[in-house]
């Protein structure tokens, strides 16, 4: 079921979404086939979907986009290898949509950087601005997407996503 953990929370007057990454709902540590990351693109909320990714690393250091035929922004050179970073990709895969991507890159279960908090803050709040449906993803859909929405104020909204 894509995107796995969705979760609809408001701010003032706005709301926004949270989630898993693409693939959670089939596995933690496998390869994700780029059909469940289409069907995880295509069950975004929208519209004018916008996504801010807390993707970043594993604590062994193995970067979390290593799952997918896309690499992260952040990713390294030997890590991105001839990858297209997860913005190309959706530009290519998925050029429709106009899907923009604004990477906060954290460290899974590792306590996020006050400045991490308030770039992600400041991008989602940047793009709900601009009219966008702002989806906010980590890895598992919870703890550090979580994080961010206390630290922004935001309260789950009890209506479904």
């Amino acid at each position: 079921m894509e995107p796995y953990r969705l979760k609809r929370w408001r701010l003032g007057a706005v709301h926004f979404f949270t989630c898993a990454r693409p693939g959670r709902s089939e596995s933690a540590d496998q390869p994700v086939p780029d059909e469940i990351v289409h069907c995880w693109v295509r069950g975004l909320p929208g519209p004018k979907t916008a996504i801010v990714s807390l993707l970043g690393s594993k604590p062994s250091g193995l970067s979390e986009y290593s799952f997918y035929s896309f690499a992260g922004g952040s990713d390294t050179a030997e890590e991105r290898a001839s990858r297209p970073t997860f913005q190309e990709w959706l530009r290519i895969s998925h050029p429709e949509l106009g899907i923009p991507v604004r990477e906060c890159p954290t460290r899974d279960f590792c306590q996020m950087p006050r400045e991490t908090l308030a770039a992600a803050a400041s991008g989602i709040n940047e793009l709900l601005s601009a009219g966008r449906t702002v989806v906010l993803m980590d890895s598992g859909g919870e703890t550090r997407t979580k994080t961010v929405c206390k630290y922004m104020g935001a309260t789950e909204d009890p209506k479904t996503a």
